[in-house]
């Protein structure tokens, strides 16, 4: 069992402030062991998480979980 430390709700209002990202909303997923996690939206065409969202994500002790491509989108869920 791990401990959150991270402030999802934070980084979900700072997240949307970069020019890539086109959603960033706090989403409860059963494939996640029904926790909360922090779903970004990249693109379109965008190929890879860039650093200044990484960064953000960072100062809010989160991370990337999983990243899957979603059409013309990329899909990152952070914790």
């Amino acid at each position: 069992m791990s401990v959150q430390t991270s402030n999802l709700r934070e980084a979900a209002d700072s997240i949307p402030s970069h020019p890539i990202v086109h959603d960033a909303r706090l989403v409860d997923r059963r494939d996640h062991g029904g926790d909360r996690v922090l779903e970004v939206v990249l693109g379109p065409k965008v190929d890879r998480v860039p650093p200044g969202v990484l960064r953000s994500l960072a100062e809010y002790d989160c991370g990337i979980k999983t990243v899957q491509a979603q059409g013309a989108f990329l899909i990152a869920v952070a914790t």
